[in-house]
């Protein structure tokens, strides 16, 4: 523990007198790859202010794709996996699509969970207070919360082998004005990839991106990111897992909203 505390201070001083640049890939959309040491991170900045791009999570029609699928079949800019899911890939927590909220999961889930939400040029992140407020016209659920109130939380709720040992981790955040929402996926679980843990994680949102609020999404072999036209991370398993839903930017003159395939779905 003590060589992992050490590594990563010596990581965030380095970050400031190295800080990689940023990657333009598509206007309001930006990507930034960072490997130092046993750090292999990928982050995409989405300026949500930009009225040509939509940021979109998963109608309960596309459950159960990979990344890549989702992202292959929305046109999407970037992706990322979202929430913890079942044996029969249904989220843990609440979902919320174009077509509205999906069909309710295990209540005791939902309330432990918190909320990242999307909409119309704006996001939020909630810490377990779980409202669909009308604005949204997407939302995934996560646990647990990194930082709130600009400040990264110390005492992380888990057992060990999850919080506090390295894994392949997905979380979002969002700047202190909310003009920016961040995807991050940090690879892991490989030879000198070890991952993150979540303390390791809120600091790095912290510090580097200097996030003001953020969530943990499902991490492990779960972890994916889509940027352009291909998953730019390694996910841990090799092959991309299928997932509960997904998180993802796309052009707004792409964006339908509620399509008809979907609204069969939900009636």
């Amino acid at each position: 523990m003590l060589i992992r505390a050490v590594f990563i201070l010596t990581f965030f001083v380095s970050s400031v007198a190295c800080a990689a640049d940023w990657e333009r890939v598509a206007p309001g959309v930006e990507y930034r790859h960072i490997v130092r040491g046993t750090i292999d991170v990928h982050i995409t900045k989405i300026h949500l202010t930009n009225r040509g791009l939509r940021v979109i999570a998963t109608g309960e029609a596309d459950m159960g794709l990979t990344v890549s699928e989702f992202a292959k079949k929305n046109d999407a800019i970037v992706a990322i996996n979202a929430d913890y899911f079942d044996t029969e890939s249904r989220p843990l927590g609440v979902a919320a699509g174009p077509c509205g909220v999906w069909g309710k999961g295990d209540p005791k889930l939902e309330r432990h969970q918190g909320l990242v939400a999307v909409g119309n040029r704006r996001a939020e992140i909630q810490n377990r207070t779980m409202v669909v407020k009308r604005w949204m016209n997407g939302a995934v659920s996560g646990w647990p919360a990194l930082i709130t109130a600009c400040e990264p939380i110390k005492d992380l709720p888990g057992s060990d082998h999850f919080t506090r040992a390295p894994h392949p981790r997905t979380a979002v955040g969002l700047s202190r004005d909310r003009k920016i929402l961040y995807f991050v996926v940090a690879d892991g679980r490989r030879e000198g990839v070890p991952g993150m843990t979540l303390p390791e994680l809120a600091l790095f949102m912290d510090q580097e991106l200097d996030a003001c609020a953020a969530m943990n999404l499902d991490g492990g072999g779960s972890s994916a990111m889509w940027v352009r036209d291909e998953i730019v991370n390694r996910p841990s398993d090799g092959p991309e897992r299928k997932v509960g839903n997904h998180l993802a930017v796309v052009a707004a003159r792409d964006y339908d909203g509620c399509s008809e395939r979907e609204k069969r779905t939900k009636d």
